[in-house]
């Protein structure tokens, strides 16, 4: 593998897209020419190793070592328009991986010196040869070069060197593309090694060139030594217009990559990038390809054209203004996109949260009154993320909704099927509801949709709202806590059960946190991450414990009763719980920021308190009886979601009596399921893997 790899940009607005492409990488730069123009390959390579010399192991100290490659990426994919946002070198191949990745495995395969070097090599094009025939271990700089006829000679550079019996020679000329009738000739693979005493030299030469036409004069004019490394047959991958999209990429009369609407495609048609929701139905006739660029913060430009346009040379490139508009790319717009519209396999991972104060405020209408104010933190079961999603590709058109805890997978074919979402004890309600929301259309992809919550049902830990946004977020390649609950408490109406804001900004936002809101009916969460002294932490690790009593409940049916008990206002009191609510968020949020472990414990049960006053049916025999056993080893507990049963915070009185509550109820368990399980904060929050 490499050490570095560079992909080169014309500017820094290209620059800035392949970053956004290759984002996560680690030691993957790129690296804009300077100025803002082209300075050709020669150039762009002087300019990479001045950028990233001090990134280059053992440079600094004077003797580089380990290796560098430069892909170049080549011009602005004028004759491939429905990639020409992306580059030519981030085209995706038929496996999903993109031309350059596939370029950085074949290229990882060489055998280079343990010296190390630069390799350097077009990013536009894929050779296929056997790796092992390659040798670079001659000094100065080593091309590649395979044997064909004069008809690829004269579209190619060719290297002139003396007979022999060995792969590795000396070069004693370089010409492009030559004018010969015959024979047999040393073809240029594009691939060029150059061993870091050349190197070292090549930072003092202009930044302009090309290093596949200068350079090589250069070298023969004395400035390295030139060798050519013969490779018995190589074979090229290039895309370079629409047509060969279509026909490499497509089955000769259709192509469609991440599109996210239903198509009526008359044949010879490509159609790329169209984030869901921008068209139900998009019509082409035959012959012409559509693509969307994502122009700003909020824009889509519209670009309808024909198979066989040449946007390089008929001057559509400049009728469209696609310079400048290239250059206001919004690329995690274009990214988030093609996430939704398919191609990529994406997973979500979420904690759930413990609610230690404040909860009922976060629901409408009563945040809408009056305001929300919830105190939470998010937190992993067992040492894992409970909650997962992820969405692959499927071939055919239908939509598989899997659900990994329960056992169960149903697969959709009809779109009828896919809008009924409105039972909630239909299993598969949260996932329709889901693709509803994010504007899924039937039929314009097939999917599968894997579901994952490593925890009980109706446990109180937030958990459907969590897998909600899990949901949203694979759909949608959305990573925006607002945007995703925004589109969580949309899926809660269509499956009938409603709800608030405060269960997936608890698994979204990552760590302890007070979450507000202000009297509105667009309600906007604000968010303060609290940090606890590490003192306060200790504690909490030896003295909180989270218990599941054994005993499930669906939370709409709590929901129902409180929402009617604040909307009768009885003398009152529905305003007096909901201000005590609020008031004992920010009381607990304030104490833990402190370190106040006492009256951090006093807004714990002053909330379960206001629970139950909210509505009796918080709490039950069986919660009472095992609140009985244990109150006399705790300082606080609650009920960590809306009551009735679920899962149970505890926050013991010292260490000792953590362990005299686990002793109790684990030798008197009042349901087979009940059991404790490990919590540990988890800072992160939403997490998105595409692979």
């Amino acid at each position: 593998m490499f050490d570095i790899v560079a992909i080169t940009a014309a500017n820094e607005a290209q620059a800035r897209g392949y970053r956004a492409l290759t984002a996560g990488r680690r030691n993957v730069y790129s690296i804009p020419d300077p100025g803002g123009r082209r300075v050709d390959s020669l150039g762009a390579t002087v300019n990479t190793l001045n950028k990233l010399w001090n990134k280059i192991p053992g440079a600094k100290a004077g003797s580089p070592s380990g290796t560098l490659l430069v892909c170049h990426s080549g011009g602005d994919a004028r004759r491939t328009p429905g990639y020409a946002a992306m580059g030519k070198a981030f085209i995706p191949l038929k496996d999903g991986r993109s031309l350059f990745d596939h370029i950085v495995s074949f290229m990882s395969r060489l055998r280079l010196p343990a010296a190390g070097g630069v390799l350097v090599v077009s990013g536009d094009v894929l050779p296929r040869f056997d790796a092992a025939a390659a040798s670079f271990g001659a000094a100065g700089v080593t091309g590649v070069a395979y044997v064909d006829g004069a008809g690829e000679a004269r579209r190619h550079g060719v290297y002139v060197a003396a007979p022999g019996r060995t792969a590795l020679r000396r070069v004693s000329a370089f010409v492009q593309k030559p004018q010969v009738s015959g024979g047999r000739h040393l073809i240029d693979t594009g691939i060029m090694f150059i061993d870091w005493p050349t190197a070292s030299k090549m930072r003092n030469l202009p930044v302009a060139g090309d290093i596949y036409d200068e350079f090589p004069s250069m070298l023969l004019g004395g400035f390295a030594r030139f060798n050519v490394n013969i490779v018995p047959r190589c074979t090229f991958f290039h895309v370079g217009t629409t047509r060969e999209v279509l026909d490499r990429l497509g089955d000769g009369n259709t192509y469609v990559d991440s599109v996210g609407c239903r198509l009526k495609l008359a044949g010879r048609n490509v159609v790329t990038n169209v984030p869901a929701g921008r068209f139900k139905t998009l019509s082409l006739a035959e012959g012409e390809c559509f693509t969307c660029i994502p122009v700003g913060k909020e824009g889509w430009y519209d670009l309808k054209y024909r198979i066989d346009d040449n946007f390089k040379t008929d001057g559509l490139w400049e009728k469209h203004g696609l310079a400048e508009k290239m250059k206001k790319i919004d690329y995690a717009r274009l990214l988030a996109a093609r996430r939704a519209s398919g191609g990529k396999t994406v997973t979500a991972t979420l904690p759930v949260r413990i609610d230690f104060a404040g909860g009922w405020s976060d629901t409408p209408p009563i945040c809408c009154d009056k305001g929300g104010a919830v105190f939470n933190v998010a937190v992993d079961l067992d040492g894992r993320r409970p909650v997962s999603v992820t969405v692959k590709p499927r071939k055919d058109k239908f939509v598989r909704i899997v659900s990994k805890d329960l056992g169960k997978t149903r697969i959709v074919r009809t779109a009828a099927e896919l809008a009924d979402h409105s039972d909630p004890s239909d299993w598969c309600a949260l996932a329709k509801s889901a693709l509803a929301v994010t504007g899924f259309e039937f039929g314009s992809r097939g999917i599968d949709l894997i579901m994952s919550a490593e925890l009980p049902k109706g446990s109180g830990m937030g958990t459907s709202s969590i897998l909600g946004a899990a949901a949203v977020a694979a759909l949608t390649g959305k990573t925006d806590a607002a945007e995703i609950s925004g589109l969580v408490l949309a899926l809660e109406k269509e499956m009938g059960t409603d709800g608030g804001w405060q269960d997936q900004y608890g698994g979204l936002e990552g760590g302890f946190k007070l979450l507000e809101s202000k009297p509105g009916s667009k309600q906007q969460v604000a968010v303060t991450c609290v940090q606890p002294p590490r003192a306060a932490l200790k504690a909490l690790r030896e003295r909180a414990l989270l218990y599941f009593t054994g005993q499930k409940r669906m939370a709409r049916n709590i929901l129902r009763k409180v929402v009617a008990f604040y909307a009768a206002n009885p003398h009152g009191f529905g305003d007096i719980l909901v201000d005590s609510l609020k008031r004992g968020a920010k009381e607990c949020s304030s104490a833990l920021a402190r370190g106040d472990l006492k009256a951090f414990a006093s807004a714990v049960n002053g909330y379960w308190r206001d629970k139950k006053l909210l509505d009796p049916g918080s709490t039950n025999e069986r919660v009472e009886a095992i609140i009985e056993k244990i109150s006399p080893f705790a300082d606080a507990l609650t009920l960590t979601g809306a009551g009735g049963g679920g899962f149970m915070f505890i926050l013991a009185k010292s260490a000792a009596a953590a362990k005299r509550i686990k002793r109790t109820l684990e030798a008197d368990k009042p349901s087979v399921y009940s059991r404790f399980y490990s919590i540990e904060v988890d800072e992160a929050g939403l997490q998105v893997e595409i692979t």
